[in-house]
Formats: structure tokens, sequence, C-alpha cells
């Protein structure tokens, strides 16, 4: 007897989540079989789809991963291995959508090994994200990576407003040339595509895309200086408030933000801590070993690539460098500390329970028991050929 969803506990939920999708890959693997046994016998391919009732796109492609990823026999009865014996290993631990994308890339003859790593993200991410990796493979194979073009100077004729709303927030509003609002739109909209678990709208999506742009362009150095300084965010907040992450701490013109904002904010460059004492001392103003230098943020792009949270493509101009261990716990501002996170990636890693540890100093995700009740290190395959998490060299604290 099947229980009704609403009488289980929330483990029993993630459990008959699992359960079931797990099962549905199996029913799956079955639906391959038995479609190449009925083509094998040379039975008419019109009368399976009136029983199942499948679009004729749907049969051609399951006819295509039986043929590909299942074992096969010689017409005097030999078996005959499946051409694809990666794919063909785990063909019951991937969905549909899992096989279709990974036929897919193989169809397009992608270099030798390409199976494999394939078939390693597929395991651990979505397939939209191995569609993104196929289409990287494809592109490294085939062509040069674009050459990149300088942005023309804004038109003068464009126009910002900003005002102060109550609570720290800031409005703005403006008018902007055709071209210059095509540029903002061709930046925009690939950083604010929906992704498979993201219920917000498009407006919000497009506020976090803009929101990436004020950040990468704060971390360009080619502002030019105030002051004799390049643009900078100043925080003060006293010790306990930065320790706890509770409480709040206040920006330049008397603004507040909560300290939780303030310690994501701290693990990145261009912001200055102030840091007080009981008695409202300063104790540390822009300690040096806590903002990463620009030698490091060179080794971080060389060695993460972008975004090391599993799946994610964003590059590594639209990151943040976020400490592993967080400086305000003691946490050092050393290669073997730090790690490539997207806007998106960065706030998730410090609202829930995913860990990173470094793996042949590769950055490894540990996602929570709910989602992996083995909590197998990930890696971002799209970025980097995948190396043994089995050996982790720095851990979350």
């Amino acid at each position: 007897m099947i229980t009704s969803p609403a009488l289980l506990s929330d483990d029993g939920l993630y459990d008959a989540i699992a359960e079931t999708e797990a099962r549905a890959r199996e029913v799956h693997a079955r639906r391959l079989a038995l479609l190449s046994e009925f083509v094998a016998r040379g039975l008419d391919v019109a009368d399976y789809r009136q029983i199942t009732r499948a679009d004729p796109g749907e049969v051609k492609r399951w006819t295509l991963q039986a043929r590909w990823f299942l074992p096969t026999q010689s017409p005097t009865g030999q078996p005959v291995a499946p051409l694809y014996p990666t794919t063909a290993a785990v063909v019951t631990e991937l969905s549909e959508g899992h096989l279709r994308e990974i036929a897919r890339a193989l169809d397009r003859q992608l270099p030798d090994g390409s199976e494999e790593i394939l078939v390693q993200a597929a395991l651990s991410v979505e397939p939209r994200a191995v569609r993104h990796l196929a289409d990287r493979i494809h592109l490294q194979a085939v062509a040069d990576a674009a050459d990149e073009v300088d942005e023309p100077a804004a038109d003068p004729g464009d126009l910002l407003w900003l005002r102060d709303l109550p609570g720290g927030r800031v409005e703005f509003s403006g008018e902007l040339s055709v071209e210059s609002g095509a540029q903002l739109r061709a930046v925009l909209e690939p950083l604010s595509q929906p992704r498979a678990d993201d219920p917000r709208d498009l407006a919000h999506r497009q506020g976090e895309a803009f929101a990436d742009l004020v950040a990468l362009a704060m971390r360009s150095g080619g502002l030019p200086s105030e002051a004799g300084e390049r643009p900078h965010i100043s925080i003060t907040l006293d010790y306990g408030t930065l320790r706890r992450g509770t409480g709040h701490a206040v920006l330049d013109g008397g603004r507040y933000l909560s300290a939780a904002q303030a310690r994501r904010i701290a693990c990145d460059a261009k912001t200055i801590p102030a840091v007080l004492g009981d008695r409202s001392e300063v104790l540390d103003l822009g300690r040096a070993r806590r903002t990463v230098s620009l030698a490091q943020r060179r080794a971080l792009h060389t060695r993460d690539r972008g975004c090391a949270f599993p799946g994610c493509p964003r590059p590594p101009k639209w990151c943040d460098a976020h400490h592993i261990r967080h400086w305000a716990d003691g946490g050092s501002t050393d290669l073997d500390n730090l790690v490539l996170l997207c806007r998106h990636h960065h706030s998730l890693v410090h609202h829930s329970h995913w860990r990173i540890t470094l793996s042949g100093g590769v950055p490894a995700f540990i996602p929570p028991r709910h989602i992996d009740p083995a909590q197998q290190p990930r890696q971002n395959l799209l970025h980097r050929q995948p190396t043994d998490p089995a050996t982790t060299h720095a851990d979350a604290a």
C-alpha cells in the first residue's frame, strides 16, 4: 500500500522521492530493453507507438538509446557489447533526460574520453547541465575561443536616477539609447535565465543579474579613483556581530545591512571592514590577509575556471572569492581556503548545509544528507576534468 505523501515525515518524503525516481529510471531501462527486442523481431514500430501513445520523436530517441546503451545479439545469437559501455554500465541510474542529452552529445562525435566525463556529470547534475558540458566540449574541440570585443563608450544621452529607500534599499530608474539598451539586454539575458530549481520571476532574476554586473565593475580595476582610492564599500560592525552573523552593520552614509550580508560581502575584495571592539575602538581596517589579492584571483581563475559549484556554467569574471572557512571564524586568505562562486551559489553555500573540500587542489562540494544520503563529493565538470574526490585537503568549518 502506498502511503499518502501528506502522511509522510520530512525524512520519509525525501526517501519516497528518491525511491520513486530510482524506480522511474529502472522502468525506463526496462522500456529500452523491450523496445530493443521489439525492433530486433522486425515488428512494426507503428504498433509500438499505438501501445505506448508516445510521440514519434520520443520513440526515435528511445530506439537510439537502446541501440547505443544496451547489449545486443549478432545474427548468429552471439552477445554484442553496447556501443557505449560507460553509459551502459549506469543506464539504470540515469533518467531519460540524462540519456537523451548523452546520446545527443555522442551523436556530435566528441573527442575521445567525452563519454566518461558526461556520464560522471550526469550522476550528479540535471540534464541541462550535461547539455552545457557537451556544448563546452564541442566548442573546445571545433573552434577557437571568440575574441573579446571592447564595449563602446556609453551614449551621452543615457540617463539614470538613484533614490535611497527606507531600510537601506536603493531605487533606480532611467533611459538608455537603443545601442546601450541592446548591450544591457545582451549581458542581462544570459545571466537571468531561469534555473530548474529557481522559482523566481523575471524581475528578481534580472535584479540579481544587474547586481552581478555591478560586482563585475567593482572588480574590474578600470574604474576611476576617488580621494586616491578605487571604489570600495566601507562596513562598520562590532567583532561579536561579525562572528555570530546576527545583528546589523553600518554602510557609508549611515545605511544598515544585516550581519549575514556583511559576512557574505566580506568574502571578496573591494570591501573594507571597520571592526569595532567593545569600546568602539578600531581593531582592524582592511586586514591585508582577508582580502583576495590580484595574484590570488588570477590563480583562482586558472584553478576553478568559473563558479566551482557542480553544474554551474558562470565564468570567473561573474564570481566572488569565497572563504571555505570564513575569515571571521579564523579562516586564512590562502588558495587552499578560497573558491570561486557565482552570486547564487555564494548565497546558497552561506545559507545551507553544503560543505566544500579541496581534492587534489580542485574544489569538491559535499551535499546535505537530504540531497544525497551517501554525501558523495561533487565537482563542476563544466570547467575541468574530474579528480579523485577521495582525498580532501581543506574542509568547511
